[in-house]
C-alpha cells in the first residue's frame, strides 16, 4: 500500500477526553442498573420469586440476569450494522436512551405478591431489552474511543470506559447503602428499592445531550469518504480472523468473568453468604471500587508504556496464583481481612478494566471492527459475563465452600494466560489495523511520515 501523508489524522485529546466523558457516562448507566441489581438482588428475590423455597431465590434472580443475556448478540448484530452504515455516534446516541428507559421500568415493576406470575416475566423483559441495547452500547463505545484516540495514549483514554463502569457501580453501592440505613426491612421491600431504579432516568438524559455533541470517528470517516464496501460477510471474517476472533473471545471471557464476580456477584456474596448485611456490604463494596479507580487508569496509561500486552499477562498470573487466596482471607469472619481479600481481587481487575478497552478493538481491521467485536464481546459476555453470578452462587449452594468461586475464576484466567502469552501480540503505541496513524503534535506526525512501513505496520500481515 502506498503510503498518503494526508491522510494522517491530526487528534485533538481536549475533544477526545471530552468523548471518553460523554461514552463512560453511559457505561455508568450501565453498570448503576447491573449494580443496583447486584446490591438489592436479596430485596429483588423476595419480591419476583418469593413463592420459592428460600434457597433458590437467589439462584433465580441470578438466572433472569443471566438469561437476559441470550439476546445481548442480536443487540451487538443490529447496532453494529447500524454503526457501520449510518457511524458509531448514532449508536452511542440510541443504546444510552433505551437503557435509561428499562432501567426505570424495572422500578415501576409490579411485584410478584401483586400480578403472580407475571411479575418475574416482566422482569426478565425489562433485563431483554436492557442487555440488548448493552450489546450495543459497550463494543461500540470502546470502538469509539479507539479510533478516536491518539496512539500513543489509547490505553490511558481506553481507561476511562471502565472508570465509568466502576462510577456507576460506585452510585449504585452508595445509594443502595442510603437506602438500607435510611429504611428497615419491610420498607426495603416494600418501596425503597424502587427509588434507585428510577433515579437512572434523568442520567439518560445527560448522556444523551453529551453523546448528541460528540464528533464522528476519523477512522470510521476515512473509510466512508472512500465508499469502502463492507467486503466480509460473518462467514469470511471467522474464516479469516479465526485467530483474532479466538484471543478477543479468551479475553472477552476473563475481563467479563472478574466484571460480573466484582461487581455483580460480590455484593450478593458479602450480604447474604458471609452475612455481613446489606450496609456493610454496600461500604465495602463501595470502598474497593473507589480504591480501582486510580489503579485502572493507572494500568491504563502503563500500558501505554510498556505494552498492553505485559500489562494483561500481570493480571492473569495474579489472579491464577492467587485467586484461592482471596477468596480463602475473604471467608474468614474479620471486617479487616476480608477487606485484604477484596484488594487482592481488585488489584489483578484493575489491570483487566484498564488495558483490554483498548486491547479487543486493536484486534480487528477498521472495516470489520465494529461488527466482529460487537459478536464476539457479546456472545463472549453472555457466556462468561450473564452466567458467571449464576455459576458462582450454584458453586457456593452446592459445594458448601465460601472459596468455590475462585475455582471458576482461577480456571478461566489459567486458559487466558495460555492463550494470550502465544497468540497476542502488544498493540500499544501502533496505529488501527486498517486506519493510519492517529497523532496529536507535529512531532509525532514527523516521526510518522519518517517511518511509513512502521506507520501501516498491519499493511504487512
Amino acid at each position: 500500500m502506498k503510503f498518503k501523508k494526508e491522510r494522517v489524522n491530526y487528534v485533538d485529546s481536549d475533544k477526545t477526553t471530552k468523548s471518553v466523558v460523554a461514552t463512560g457516562i453511559g457505561n455508568a448507566i450501565e453498570w448503576f442498573d447491573f449494580g443496583l441489581y447486584a446490591q438489592l438482588a436479596v430485596i429483588i428475590s423476595h419480591n419476583f420469586f418469593g413463592n420459592m423455597p428460600q434457597e433458590i431465590q437467589m439462584a433465580s434472580t441470578f438466572a433472569v440476569f443471566a438469561f437476559a443475556f441470550i439476546v445481548r448478540p442480536l443487540g451487538g448484530i443490529f447496532f453494529s450494522h447500524l454503526g457501520d452504515k449510518h457511524g458509531r455516534k448514532l449508536v452511542l446516541a440510541t443504546t444510552i436512551i433505551l437503557m435509561a428507559v428499562s432501567t426505570l421500568a424495572l422500578g415501576l415493576l409490579p411485584t410478584q405478591h401483586q400480578i403472580g406470575i407475571w411479575a418475574p416475566i416482566l422482569l426478565l423483559v425489562v433485563r431483554m431489552i436492557q442487555s440488548f441495547s448493552t450489546g450495543g452500547e459497550y463494543a461500540g463505545a470502546m470502538t469509539y474511543i479507539a479510533e478516536t484516540s491518539p496512539d500513543k495514549t489509547r490505553g490511558k483514554l481506553g481507561s476511562g470506559l471502565e472508570i465509568g463502569t466502576l462510577s456507576g457501580s460506585i452510585m449504585a453501592a452508595i445509594l443502595a447503602g442510603i437506602m438500607y440505613s435510611l429504611l428497615n426491612d419491610q420498607q426495603m421491600q416494600d418501596w425503597g428499592w424502587r427509588i434507585p431504579f428510577i433515579i437512572a432516568a434523568p442520567l439518560g438524559i445527560i448522556g444523551l445531550f453529551l453523546r448528541s455533541n460528540l464528533d464522528e470517528s476519523p477512522a470510521y470517516e476515512s473509510t466512508f469518504e472512500e465508499k469502502e464496501e463492507l467486503e466480509y460477510s460473518y462467514k469470511d471474517i471467522f474464516k479469516y480472523y479465526w485467530k483474532d476472533v479466538l484471543v478477543c473471545f479468551t479475553g472477552v471471557a476473563f475481563l467479563n468473568v472478574a466484571n460480573y464476580m466484582v461487581l455483580s456477584f460480590m455484593p450478593s456474596f458479602l450480604n447474604s453468604t458471609l452475612n455481613l448485611g446489606g450496609t456493610t456490604s454496600s461500604i465495602l463494596s463501595t470502598i474497593t471500587m473507589a480504591v480501582m479507580i486510580p489503579a485502572v487508569f493507572f494500568f491504563g496509561w502503563y500500558s501505554d508504556k510498556i505494552g498492553n500486552k505485559r500489562a494483561t499477562m500481570f493480571g492473569l498470573v495474579g489472579f491464577s496464583l492467587f485467586s484461592i487466596l482471596a477468596f480463602y482471607l475473604m471467608s474468614i469472619p474479620s471486617i479487616p481481612v476480608v477487606m485484604i481479600g477484596l484488594f487482592i481481587i481488585a488489584l489483578f481487575m484493575s489491570t483487566f478494566e484498564g488495558v483490554m478497552p483498548s486491547v479487543l478493538p486493536s484486534m480487528f481491521h477498521t472495516k470489520v471492527r465494529l461488527r466482529t467485536l460487537s459478536l464476539v464481546y457479546n456472545i463472549g459476555a453472555a457466556v462468561f459475563g450473564g452466567l458467571t453470578p449464576f455459576i458462582l452462587s450454584t458453586l457456593v449452594s452446592t459445594t458448601g465452600q465460601k472459596i468455590a468461586p475462585s475455582y471458576y475464576l482461577m480456571f478461566i484466567n489459567v486458559v487466558g494466560l495460555i492463550i494470550f502469552a502465544f497468540m497476542f501480540k502488544s498493540t500499544s503505541n501502533k496505529s488501527l489495523r486498517g486506519a493510519y496513524p492517529n497523532v496529536e503534535n507535529r512531532s509525532d506526525y514527523e516521526e510518522v511520515i519518517k517511518n511509513p512501513k512502521d506507520a501501516l505496520w498491519w499493511d504487512k500481515e
